[in-house]
C-alpha cells in the first residue's frame, strides 16, 4: 500500500506542485489588484456607500487634494499589510449589512502620515501661530508638550467635519485646549491678562456670555443706552481701576481740556451739570452780569481763575 502511495506522489506530485503553484500566484495577484482597488479614492467615496458623508466632507476640506490612503495607511510596507488585513472586516460588514455605528476615519492616523514627504514639513510646523484675541495665546506644534501629542487629538475635525461620528470642535477652539490645559477651565489669566489691578476671580465679575459689563457686576453709575453697549476702556483710557477720562473720545471737549467729566456730570442726566462754584457775585454762578468760564478762566478750566476786565483784581465782592 505504501508503494503504490509512494508510486501515486511520484506521478502526480509535479502537477499538483502546478496546481499549487498557479493558486499562489491567482492569490497574490489577486490580492494585489483588490488592495490597488481598495486604496483609491474611487472606492471609498463612490463604491462604498458607508463612506459618503466622509467622502462629501472630504471633497469641501483642505485635504481634498490629498489621496485617503496618504493619511489612512501609514508609511511602510508593513503598515499596508497591516492596514489591509484590518480593512478587510469592513468589507465583511458592507455585504453583511452590519454597520452600526458610524466608522471612526481618524481613529488609527498616526503623526508619521502627517509628517511623510509632500505632507507637512518640520519648516511648518515649527512655526509660532496667535491663536486669536483677546488672549494673547499663542501655539507652536514643535513644543516639547505638543509633540508628545497625536495630531488628530486637535485636528479631528480637519477633514471630515460634519460627518457621522465627528464631533470634536476645530482645533484652535478653547474646547479642543482645554481638553489637556484643564486649568484654563478654572482660571481665566491662564490665557488672559487682565487690564485693571487684581480683584479676585474673573468671573466674580464676567461671564462668558457677556464679558463686558458681565451679569456679576454692578457698575457705581448705571449703564444704560449706548454706554452699556461699549467697552470700558472706551471711557476708562488709563484702565477700568482710574476715573473714566475718555468721555471727551465721543463727547467732544467743552472745557478747554478738563479731563475727568465725572466730576460734574452723571451718566443719568448729563444736563444740567452738578457742578457748584465755589465763590459768589454777578458773574457766578447765576448772578446779574453772567459770564463765561474761559472769560475769567484763561489758562483753562480747572486753573485758578483770573478777572482780566479788573486789571486782575477781584472786586471787594469776590465773584
Amino acid at each position: 500500500m505504501a508503494d503504490q502511495s509512494r508510486s501515486w506522489w511520484s506521478r502526480n506530485w509535479k502537477r499538483i506542485a502546478i496546481v499549487v503553484g498557479v493558486l499562489v500566484v491567482l492569490f497574490i495577484g489577486g490580492s494585489a489588484v483588490a488592495a490597488r482597488f481598495t486604496e483609491s479614492n474611487r472606492f471609498c467615496g463612490s463604491d462604498c456607500h458607508e463612506m459618503w458623508p466622509y467622502r462629501d466632507t472630504w471633497t469641501a476640506s483642505t485635504h481634498k487634494a490629498t489621496n485617503c490612503v496618504q493619511c489612512h495607511i501609514p508609511p511602510g510596507p508593513f503598515n499596508f499589510v497591516k492596514t489591509k488585513l484590518a480593512a478587510s472586516r469592513e468589507i465583511w460588514v458592507h455585504y453583511t449589512g452590519q454597520v452600526k455605528a458610524p466608522i471612526l476615519v481618524t481613529r488609527h492616523i498616526p503623526n508619521s502620515a502627517c509628517d511623510r514627504s509632500g505632507c507637512h514639513t518640520s519648516a511648518q510646523t515649527s512655526k509660532t501661530i496667535p491663536l486669536g484675541t483677546p488672549a494673547p495665546v499663542t501655539f507652536k506644534h514643535g513644543s516639547p508638550g505638543h509633540t508628545k501629542q497625536l495630531c488628530i487629538a486637535c485636528h479631528a475635525s480637519l477633514v471630515h467635519q460634519g460627518a457621522p461620528g465627528v464631533t470634536a470642535a476645530p482645533a484652535n477652539s478653547m474646547s479642543t485646549c482645554f481638553n489637556c490645559h484643564t486649568t484654563g477651565t478654572t482660571k481665566c489669566d491662564y490665557c488672559h491678562q487682565p487690564p485693571h489691578a487684581p480683584r479676585g476671580p474673573c468671573q466674580n465679575c464676567h461671564s462668558m456670555g457677556a464679558w463686558f459689563g458681565g451679569k456679576n457686576f454692578a457698575h457705581p453709575q448705571p449703564l444704560v443706552g449706548k454706554h452699556a453697549q461699549i467697552a470700558c476702556q472706551q471711557c476708562h483710557t488709563k484702565g477700568v481701576s482710574v476715573k473714566p477720562d475718555g468721555c471727551v473720545n465721543c463727547h467732544g471737549d467743552h472745557h478747554g481740556g478738563l479731563p475727568n467729566c465725572d466730576m460734574c456730570h452723571v451718566l443719568a442726566h448729563f444736563v444740567p451739570s452738578t457742578f457748584s462754584h465755589p465763590q459768589e457775585g454777578p458773574h457766578v454762578p447765576k448772578g446779574d452780569q453772567p459770564l463765561q468760564c474761559s472769560a475769567c478762566h484763561t489758562a483753562g478750566l480747572g486753573q485758578k481763575g483770573t478777572c482780566p476786565c479788573h486789571g486782575n483784581n477781584p472786586p471787594s465782592g469776590g465773584g
